[in-house]
């Protein structure tokens, strides 16, 4: 560090005392190497990850997507309903077979599970697992 003598102001020529002064030719050296790395790295930084975006579809289609709706009421009376179709009541015992011949069909439909209000969890959840083990993956439940 560097620093300069100044003369005192007090009139006499003998007495001279050091003034400390920040000598900024370090600080602009760092600086300057510091911004060279930077230019230098930042376009090797750009290619880092590469992303693929959706490509906008030009028209949105009318038609509802095909689903799947599994439902029990507190009576255990169980019901499948297709997309438009009406309700059918199928029995307990019969409703993995029929969830298997409707899984080898479609296996990528929604399933929609519903159940009463009022239901005991662990039927909901018995009734997911029927589903899931029909060989369906998109399983939601009722919003």
């Amino acid at each position: 560090m560097a620093m300069s003598v100044k003369s005192s102001s007090s009139g006499s020529e003998g007495e001279m005392g050091p003034v400390a002064e920040i000598n900024v030719t370090p600080l602009v050296d760092v600086m300057l190497v510091l911004l060279i790395i930077f230019m230098v790295t930042q376009p090797l930084m750009m290619n880092q990850l590469p992303i693929t975006l959706p490509k906008p579809s030009l028209f949105q289609s009318d038609k509802p997507p095909h689903k799947l709706t599994v439902d029990f009421d507190l009576q255990n009376n169980y019901f499948v309903q297709e997309t438009d179709g009406p309700k059918e009541p199928v029995a307990y015992m019969d409703l993995p077979a029929r969830l298997r011949t409707l899984a080898q069909a479609n296996p990528d439909e929604l399933v929609i599970v519903c159940a009463d209000k009022d239901a005991v969890y662990d039927r909901v959840v018995d009734l997911m697992a029927i589903v899931g083990s029909a060989g369906f993956f998109k399983v939601s439940l009722c919003p």
